[in-house]
């Protein structure tokens, strides 16, 4: 019975890769950002900056996955 995990060469990262990374790594702290500034914004704007950031950093997250997803489906 062979291993196929074994079989598998390693995988590194291109430069498309670590561009997705650093824009799901800069929409992630800019996420953290709208957290704090809910805290501190106008009267009545408090809920929708701290959504603006939950989704952002929603995004953040996904946004590697969708990538890895479009370039596996192509291949």
């Amino acid at each position: 019975m062979s291993n196929t995990v074994a079989q598998r060469s390693q995988s590194k990262a291109n430069f498309a890769d670590v561009v997705v990374f650093i824009i799901a790594f800069a929409l992630f702290i800019f996420s953290i950002y709208l957290f704090g500034a809910a805290f501190s914004t106008p009267e009545g704007t408090q809920f929708w900056v701290f959504w603006a950031g939950l989704l952002t950093a929603t995004f953040a997250f996904i946004l590697p996955m969708l990538y890895h997803w479009i370039v596996d489906r192509r291949s």
